[in-house]
């Protein structure tokens, strides 16, 4: 029997269970004629253990142009707390003219093994039309649940109807202790954040805490051992911050906001920072393809305000320049991989000669039958040090890092390639030993 796309979407809302949907034989075996070979693209939220244990009657194969579908997961955070993950089915081979296109939404509260279990539903749902048209078809069986299930993950409750209007916080408090007994270590940081999301306004509140103390004792020894002469140096480091960013909806291609913060950090000299930088931004791409395509051009003029702990290197304790930000990113996840770079230039207005710009991108593609490269990494170009503590640097804060150093760049780069090749199928679930 043909079914139709409709129908599929129907039983979505009548809550299709995946786990019934196996076929009533045992699971065909690796390369038999009729089975539907599925290639899993996602690199993150998949279990893809518990997927392929419950999806047992397709052919999971590990290189994508041997699979007659190419499921390509993607993600995006969603009002709530949750994320909204998109799973494209993409049609090869003999399907090549066929696809779709399903979401499943998380909230906050939903947890690892319900995220799981609705996706693995969400990936079931998005096969059956595929299923449906091979031999393999006749020892389906559908059901249905009676009612709705409402309440459950990827149902986003309404904030007309939410107690906390949509506002979602988080606390992270985390510590670390090491030591011997000529070096201690003790390292605290705290993070708490708050966030609101709806299609009209986005807010994001995020605040930090970071402490760290080192000590090491450098020690002479005479010629019998005994202990001549000690050094203990120290190195204390303090930083905290709060950043806010309010986002209003304009249009599917335009966004305006407010970027700002306020913070202190020793290593940069600085006592205290305040940012403040009304932006907008315009998406070439629909807002709605986010997660598959993105290219947004950024623009603000703002203040960028300092009280420093010792006088810098042009004698200043505190100063206040405008400030002006433009910055470019394109991210893309595509079938054959995916890439993501951003360009971003910022200036004071009252001096061009202080200024920075930053390019940094990565980029993964699979070249060929199991071998795929990555590589990335950015470059900064820096003339904006106007923190740097008027005095001479000693060898340990050199060699500790204590404070910054003058410096007219910063670099960072990686670069790699994996290589699989033997069986193409990847059914087997084996967890023994884990």
């Amino acid at each position: 029997m043909k079914l139709s796309t409709h129908f599929l979407i129907a039983l979505a809302y009548c809550g299709l269970d995946s786990t019934l949907m196996r076929a009533q034989e045992p699971a065909t075996a690796p390369g038999q004629t009729g089975t539907l070979s599925v290639f899993l693209d996602c690199n993150d939220g998949c279990d893809t253990q518990y997927i392929r244990t419950e999806i047992a009657y397709v052919n999971w194969v590990r290189d994508r142009t041997v699979a007659d579908i190419h499921v390509l997961v993607t993600s995006q955070d969603a009002g709530g707390g949750g994320d909204q993950y998109t799973i494209a089915f993409i049609g090869q081979r003999t399907f090549a003219a066929r696809g779709d296109t399903l979401t499943f939404t998380t909230n906050a509260t939903t947890t690892d093994d319900e995220e799981r279990q609705g996706l693995t539903r969400t990936l079931a749902l998005g096969l059956v039309q595929f299923v449906a048209r091979t031999p393999g078809a006749q020892s389906l069986r559908i059901s249905m649940r009676q009612g709705l299930e409402t309440g459950g993950p990827g149902s986003q409750t309404l904030p007309s109807s939410d107690p906390w209007k949509a506002w979602v916080f988080e606390i992270d408090v985390s510590a670390d202790f090491s030591g011997e007994q000529n070096y201690r270590n003790r390292e605290v940081e705290g993070e708490f954040s708050a966030n609101r999301t709806t299609g009209e306004w986005k807010v994001d509140l995020e605040s930090r805490y970071d402490y760290s103390s080192e000590r090491a004792i450098d020690q002479d020894f005479d010629s019998v051992g005994n202990v001549v002469e000690a050094d203990t140096i120290y190195d204390r480091q303090r930083s905290w911050g709060t950043d806010l960013t309010v986002v209003r909806s304009l249009t599917n291609h335009w966004s305006t906001g407010i970027v700002s913060s306020i913070g202190s950090e020793t290593f940069r000299n600085q006592k205290l920072r305040v940012e403040f930088a009304p932006a907008v931004e315009y998406n070439v791409f629909d807002y709605t393809e986010a997660t598959r395509r993105y290219l947004a051009l950024q623009f603000g003029v703002g203040v960028d305000a300092f009280v420093y702990k010792d006088t810098t290197i042009f004698d200043k304790l505190r100063e206040t320049f405008p400030v002006y930000i433009a910055a470019t990113e394109y991210a893309t996840r595509q079938p054959w991989g995916d890439s993501n770079v951003r360009l971003e230039h910022r200036g004071y207005l009252n001096d061009v000669s202080k200024r920075s710009t930053e390019l940094s991108g990565d980029l993964s593609v699979r070249l060929f039958r199991g071998f795929s490269v990555r590589f990335g990494g950015s470059y900064s170009w820096i003339h904006d040090q106007v923190y740097l503590p008027k005095g001479e640097r000693d060898q340990a804060d050199v060699l500790l890092r204590r404070r910054a150093l003058l410096t007219g760049y910063e670099y960072n780069a990686f670069f790699g390639f994996t290589y699989t090749f033997g069986s193409i199928f990847n059914n087997v679930v084996n967890p023994r030993f884990f």
